[in-house]
């Protein structure tokens, strides 16, 4: 049986764009997802690009990139707005959108950090369940 030219390098083509859809599906799956935690801001130092925040009782601490670009930083929002990393100061309620480090999947990397406004009427009871949290410990 004689085979084209043409149809070896069609079927050479095929192959070769069916095994990237397949590296591409594979790389896909093996990222990790982002994950949510909500709490209150302990502390925030730039020098040692770390945050720490208390959930439930418990300090946690997220690694961090205070500057460069927008792909490449930690990005901060406070009440819906960009706010430089400066601006984050112990005792706020945060949310933290992070990922496990790469190197190290014990460790956690904030990709962006929120501080929401909270109306004064529902700080009340934020603070309230807060204490309930720390006096069940």
């Amino acid at each position: 049986m004689v085979v084209s030219r043409n149809r070896i390098c069609a079927l050479a083509a095929l192959v070769a764009v069916v095994a990237l859809l397949g590296a591409a599906v594979a790389s896909q799956a093996a990222e990790t997802k982002t994950e949510r935690t909500n709490g209150r801001l302990v502390s925030a130092d730039a020098s040692a690009k770390t945050i720490v925040v208390k959930e439930k009782g418990k300090e946690q601490t997220y690694g961090v990139t205070p500057e460069g670009t927008v792909l490449t930083r930690t990005t901060v929002t406070m009440n819906g707005k960009a706010a430089p990393f400066t601006e984050l100061k112990p005792g706020m309620i945060v949310i933290v959108y992070w990922k496990p480090d790469a190197a190290d999947a014990s460790k956690r990397y904030a990709r962006k950090i929120d501080v929401p406004k909270i109306p004064k009427e529902f700080q009340e009871d934020v603070d309230a369940a807060e204490r309930a949290d720390s006096a069940s410990e």
